[in-house]
């Protein structure tokens, strides 16, 4: 990369990225655990609305966090960018577009889980529906959202895995951090397999999920306290 182009910082511009990244990973785990996992219960439609329409601030809060974590998403894509763009612009371009996209798609996937706000609350259309059914497609946008994160995930992995091999090839981040993305790059593309491609093992999904997630935040800390090695990144650039 020309001189010009590189971060004039590179260690305040890591340890920038690591603090997004743990607000990132903790925002997704009050928005997916906190809230939706503790008020849909996908066998109960007419329990799951009640739930919704009891906690709707909470719901509320959680899709803000969903948006917190897609708005820090686009500013990891450009500040990985920028940090790794050094090693292999090719692959930190692919890595960059892998996360904009899947930024793209949870976006989209988020406005599916507006639904029950309006089909179960005061808008005009939730009085065209009788309750059972307004309960029945809630849960079904619900579930849509649900599908689309996992599509997400899986466009996430892409990424992960592009940054897993960028970070074995610099020598300003030690090479461990390189194979830990990696893992948790095809942990996150084998959840998405296994959930589209083989539902009779959905329920080895959630043993991906550790290796999928452990990575990140072992990534992230380091970034935060660390940084990168600043004499080695001087001898790339």
């Amino acid at each position: 990369m020309p001189l010009s182009s590189l971060p004039r910082h590179p260690v305040a511009l890591a340890r920038l990225s690591g603090l997004a990244y743990l607000v990132i990973i903790l925002s997704g785990i009050f928005a997916q655990i906190v809230v939706r996992s503790s008020l849909i219960d996908w066998q109960d439609a007419s329990g799951t609305a009640s739930a919704l329409q009891t906690q709707e601030a909470l719901f509320r809060i959680g899709l803000l966090a969903d948006f917190l974590v897609f708005a820090l998403d686009i500013l990891l894509a450009v500040t990985f960018y920028r940090l790794l763009a050094p090693v292999a612009r090719g692959i930190a371009l692919f890595a960059l577009s892998a996360r904009l996209v899947m930024s793209a798609v949870m976006v989209t996937a988020l406005l599916a889980q507006t639904a029950p706000l309006l089909l179960l609350g005061d808008a005009p259309i939730a009085g065209q529906l009788d309750s059972d059914t307004a309960n029945a497609v809630s849960l079904f946008f619900l579930g849509l959202h649900n599908e689309g994160y996992i599509l997400g995930l899986m466009l996430f992995g892409l990424h992960c895995g592009a940054l897993g091999i960028l970070l074995v090839r610099a020598r300003y981040f030690p090479s461990f951090l390189g194979l830990l993305m990696g893992l948790s790059g095809l942990s996150y593309v084998a959840l998405g397999v296994v959930h589209f491609g083989l539902p009779a093992l959905s329920g080895v999904g959630g043993f991906l999920l550790l290796p999928a997630a452990l990575p990140e935040f072992v990534f992230a800390g380091w970034l935060l306290v660390v940084g990168l090695n600043r004499r080695q990144w001087k001898a790339a650039a």
